[in-house]
């Protein structure tokens, strides 16, 4: 990132913090995984529904590597109720993918460098 860019963010999350001091996550996750697919779930989605879904979920599916198992239609059917579920699981299913393939099925938690 571009030093004028970062500080630009810096004070963006500055501001941010002021104003929210108490701002947090409604989307129930014990762990960057579940938070990704929590995320990708909560697209034009509450995120009570979201919980809902994913308290289940996330027991019978706990790594990148049980949703990789599923078929398209298996995990289609156990979001449903998010909406737009075809997109979500083929989303979810590549974001799995892609982080056995290149992150070793871990979230990468180095800083992203945005250009």
């Amino acid at each position: 990132m571009l030093p004028d860019k970062k500080k630009h963010a810096a004070e963006i999350i500055k501001r941010l913090r002021k104003l929210y001091p108490d701002a947090h996550c409604a989307l129930q996750h014990t762990n960057a995984f579940q938070l990704l697919i929590a995320t990708i779930l909560s697209a034009q989605c509450t995120d009570e529904r979201v919980n809902m879904v994913t308290s289940e979920l996330f027991r019978k599916y706990p790594t990148p590597q049980h949703f990789v198992n599923l078929t398209q239609e298996e995990l289609e059917k156990e979001i449903h109720s998010t909406g737009f579920f075809r997109n979500k699981a083929k989303n979810i299913k590549a974001a799995c993918e892609r982080l056995i393939e290149v992150y070793g099925g871990e979230v990468p938690h180095k800083k992203a460098v945005f250009l």
